[in-house]
């Protein structure tokens, strides 16, 4: 079966966007090529991510095979937490404070899982929404997201008491099901709900794509700008501009194939990577883009044996 490759190529560039923010790639380099990469261009990755699985999703709402998805996602969900499980989890001392940061872990997913998490949250909130008007639907997806962008303003440029900016300056409040997976995963299930992708040209979603990227760069460089290289970023307000054209960009690009390795890769990259990575942290002294580079290399090779061991237990990618 024929399938868009295009969007296969845009996933895995995707995979080692987040292996490169992750790895805060240049960072030994230039701060500035650093900051502009993993707190600008690189930001693109997981709304874009949000974007192909919610445009996906209306699919799956059509057939009424949410159960199914729900139930491959948690289950994936699932065994790489365990997985990673490791890292996190120490026997709790039962206190209040122990078993509420277990939980968190738990609920909210560790390090790079937060994605499945807020995806599952995201699907969860849409398949009770779809019953509402498209209007009402674009207008949640506009104040959630605004809401998450001013979080993080107001936490990172100081414009609360202390003990507010504290709970504000928390990655998990403004990054997360409601404020960050749900805007992204309903903008693409509004796309394929109005087939919005074809009434957009190729050469209109190029220009918008180049020109979101062009403001997506000065906003990350007037926050460089501030706070220099220590000012990390999740919720920028530029990437509701630039990550669905992007998107669309890519879903039209006539790039015709019949094989599922690339999306695989992508998948095994991302789920892989962070092993690595700490690993690398942990028993060498690479500088960051090095780093970065052995991170990508050895996710590679991890993801061949990846695909393969899915293949037999299909709970893997």
């Amino acid at each position: 079966m024929n399938r868009n490759m295009a969007l296969d190529i845009l996933k895995l560039i995707m995979a080692v966007m987040v292996v490169g923010l992750h790895g805060r790639f240049l960072q030994d380099i230039s701060s500035l090529g650093s900051y502009l990469t993993v707190n600008g261009l690189f930001r693109i990755a997981v709304p874009v991510f949000l974007i192909i699985n919610g445009f996906y999703f209306y699919t799956v709402l059509k057939k009424k095979s949410q159960v199914t998805w729900l139930k491959r996602v948690t289950i994936l969900y699932v065994v790489w937490m365990t997985f990673y499980s490791f890292f996190f989890y120490s026997l709790p001392d039962f206190s209040l404070i122990g078993l509420a940061k277990l939980l968190k872990h738990l609920i909210l997913g560790y390090l790079h899982l937060w994605y499945i998490a807020g995806m599952i949250g995201a699907a969860l909130l849409v398949i009770v929404l779809s019953k509402l008007s498209s209007i009402l639907l674009l207008v949640s997806v506009i104040l959630t997201f605004l809401l998450g962008v001013t979080i993080q303003y107001l936490a990172h440029y100081y414009v609360v008491e202390d003990r507010l900016h504290a709970l504000l300056n928390e990655t998990w409040f403004h990054r997360n099901m409601f404020l960050f997976s749900y805007p992204f995963f309903c903008i693409g299930y509004l796309i394929r709900k109005h087939k919005l992708h074809e009434n957009l040209s190729i050469k209109s979603a190029a220009l918008l794509s180049f020109f979101g990227l062009l403001v997506l760069s000065f906003e990350s460089f007037l926050n460089f700008c501030k706070f220099g290289i220590d000012g990390s970023f999740d919720n920028l307000l530029s990437l509701i501009l630039v990550c669905p054209f992007i998107f669309i960009f890519f879903l039209k690009y006539p790039v015709v194939g019949s094989s599922k390795n690339l999306t695989l890769y992508s998948t095994a990259i991302y789920f892989i990577h962070p092993l690595f990575l700490k690993g690398f942290i942990q028993f060498t002294q690479f500088d960051k883009t090095i780093l970065t580079i052995a991170t990508i290399m050895a996710s590679v090779a991890a993801s061949y044996f990846l695909i393969q061991l899915n293949s037999k237990l299909k709970i893997l990618l």
